[in-house]
């Protein structure tokens, strides 16, 4: 059987990782593959070392090395398994260990660009935009961002404003025209997880 890939994206902070590890909890007997876009950044090794911090993006398309994450995703719906981490990717480079994963019948696929590739698009089988006003987003995001040790309120304010900010509306929330279903998500919506389960439940059996 040819894997089902879902693709659920939306702004920062939107709650599309909650949402993914409902799903994945509620088609746990599918034993879904989770994969997060994160684990695909560039580590901009290819930029000049005085103009990398300047070019250093995680809210622009050119943050993903997708020359590594589609293959993958390619592999993954042939039915083979795949190895993380991706050459080329920030988690390479700071020397994460090898870990082979897959094959699975069912693959998540989850962060804020992933649907503005369009070969992702087209190898997803359910596209998902999870939706949440970027008042509620913003909040979220400082909060998330002054809870960890390395982070303060100045340091999380200043990357909003040079890197969130001008490109979330850009590239971010163009992606809802590529979605199949839009899912509120600024309050909890414990139905969703269920609904989308279901979804992916008739998708594994009509394959």
């Amino acid at each position: 059987m040819r894997p089902i890939l879902v693709a659920i994206t939306g702004g920062t902070s939107s709650g599309k990782t909650t949402l993914t590890r409902a799903l994945a909890d509620e088609i746990a007997d599918l034993a879904p593959l989770v994969l997060s876009q994160d684990a695909y950044f560039r580590d901009f090794s290819d930029v000049p070392p005085d103009e990398r911090e300047a070019a250093r993006t995680a809210n622009r398309p050119d943050a993903v090395n997708w020359s590594a994450l589609v293959p993958q995703l390619e592999a993954l719906k042939r039915g083979d398994a795949i190895v993380h981490p991706a050459p080329g990717t920030r988690a390479a480079a700071r020397g994460d260990a090898p870990v082979t994963i897959g094959p699975s019948a069912v693959v998540l696929l989850e962060g804020h660009l992933v649907l503005v590739d369009g070969r992702v698009r087209e190898l997803a089988d359910l596209r998902v935009f999870v939706d949440c006003d970027v008042e509620v987003r913003v909040l979220r995001r400082i909060q998330r961002d002054t809870s960890r040790t390395d982070s303060s309120l100045e340091r999380s304010l200043a990357w909003y404003w040079r890197d969130v900010l001008p490109n979330n509306q850009r590239f971010t929330n163009l992606q809802r025209t590529y979605a199949d279903l839009i899912v509120p998500y600024d309050r909890p919506n414990p139905l969703a997880a269920r609904l989308l389960a279901a979804c992916v439940r008739e998708l594994v059996r009509q394959r």
